[in-house]
């Protein structure tokens, strides 16, 4: 199955898990609260179905512990985020889960990168999302969280622009379909 099938899915477990350009990488960073600045998951590939369905669901708590405001794809949003999940083996015969989150602003202008790793079991077998585990998946979203709640705390707030009577009007943000009909 393709993202496209799974996009309203993501979306919809990311709001009901909260419910309950620079680059950086997430080296051993404490978690980081971000309330308040709404956040679509836009897009979650590279990895095979059920670890996708895990992960969305384990970057839903992790965001919900952060007090992040996650809302779903045809939701008003501050920031878009598109993810890519890969595995593979290290030279050590462990499995790497690397991540890679590119942030978008509603301009639709990539504003932050975040990229990390979680370390699994060695895999037997040429498949390396065999050495990929619960435990594994649920580090690399709360590693995931915390650097995007990093930059959400330090992100500059949108300004208002005046309108043609020289007041502040307040800026609409505009979220791409989760379902693909629209892409950045």
């Amino acid at each position: 199955m393709s993202i496209r099938t799974y996009a309203p899915l993501l979306g919809s477990l990311v709001a009901l898990a909260l419910a309950g350009c620079q680059e950086t990488t997430t080296a051993a960073r404490p978690r980081v609260d971000a309330p308040g600045v709404p956040v679509s998951v836009q897009s979650i590939s590279g990895a095979p179905d059920q670890v996708t369905t895990a992960f969305a669901g384990l970057l839903g708590e992790a965001a919900a512990e952060r007090r992040m405001e996650i809302v779903p794809g045809d939701k008003p949003a501050r920031f878009r985020v598109r993810g890519y999940l890969t595995a593979q083996p290290t030279e050590d015969g462990q499995t790497s889960l690397a991540f890679v989150w590119d942030v978008y602003d509603e301009t639709k202008k990539r504003a932050q990168r975040v990229q990390g790793e979680s370390l699994g079991r060695r895999s037997s077998g040429g498949d390396p999302w065999a050495g990929i585990d619960q435990t594994i998946v649920a580090k690399a979203a709360s590693d995931s969280m915390d650097a995007i709640a990093g930059f959400l705390t330090t992100a500059p707030q949108a300004e208002a622009k005046p309108d043609a009577k020289g007041k502040a009007a307040e800026s609409k943000s505009r979220t791409a379909s989760a379902s693909g009909a629209k892409r950045l």
